[in-house]
């Protein structure tokens, strides 16, 4: 698993908020003279545009994220030797590594865990704002998510997988992705605020490790560490 850097700070904080809802773990020792100012490969923590949060953790090492524009698109199953529609998708679909923390895009109240034959292993939050929020597929739920557990935005939800389509642990009916649904009086498409939330993420952190390449070339390894540490999180 990523670990949290080293340093970070000093830095102006960037218009999106960068907010400490994940705890961080200690910093490490203070390099030796002569040690490069580069943070080791880190998720980086939850960035708040429009309310919410982006539900996948990016890192600034190997971010495999791909958004698919697949609102509505059918959903087949072969039954008795033939490939029949099941349904529609309710949702969007996000393409990450397996075992990429996945985080809540709202505060509010889990309402589901466990395992649906389609969704396989999900986690269902009831947001502030009324909605329900419903991650897909899951490779494994956090510790201690539970029904009627209170999470605040950018609370690890469990981990992007590729289960479902089956009974209870059946996985690798498709490659490793979080489904996404959003739900008022009915479904809704997600597609719009997640690419926006998408963008604002990658945009925000852009400018911030912008601002630690110049720290470190300038070797004010202080700021450098107190601007990492606001960065980074451990997942």
């Amino acid at each position: 698993m990523a670990r949290g850097p080293r340093a970070l700070t000093g830095a102006r904080t960037p218009r999106i908020a960068l907010i400490a809802v994940l705890a961080v773990a200690g910093a490490s020792p203070a390099p030796a003279i002569g040690d490069p100012l580069v943070p080791p490969p880190a998720y980086y923590r939850p960035i708040v545009a429009e309310g919410f949060t982006f539900p996948v953790a990016r890192t600034n090492w190997l971010s495999v994220i791909e958004l698919a524009k697949d609102w509505h698109a059918p959903r087949m199953r072969l039954i008795d030797g033939q490939w029949q529609q099941v349904g529609r998708h309710e949702g969007n679909d996000i393409t990450a590594e397996k075992g990429t923390p996945v985080l809540s895009m709202t505060a509010g109240t889990v309402e589901a865990v466990g395992w649906t034959f389609y969704s396989g292993t999900r986690v269902g939050v009831r947001g502030t704002d009324g909605r329900y929020y419903f991650y897909a597929h899951l490779s494994a739920v956090a510790p201690g998510r539970a029904a009627g557990q209170s999470v605040r935005m950018g609370t690890v939800l469990g981990r992007v997988g590729n289960t479902g389509y089956g009974p209870p642990g059946h996985e690798d009916e498709f490659p490793p992705h979080l489904h996404v649904g959003i739900r008022d009086a009915d479904w809704v498409n997600p597609y719009p605020l997640i690419r926006r939330l998408y963008k604002r993420s990658v945009r925000a952190t852009l400018r911030a490790e912008r601002r630690l390449a110049a720290l470190a070339r300038a070797g004010d390894e202080e700021s450098f560490d107190r601007l990492a540490a606001r960065l980074y999180a451990d997942l």
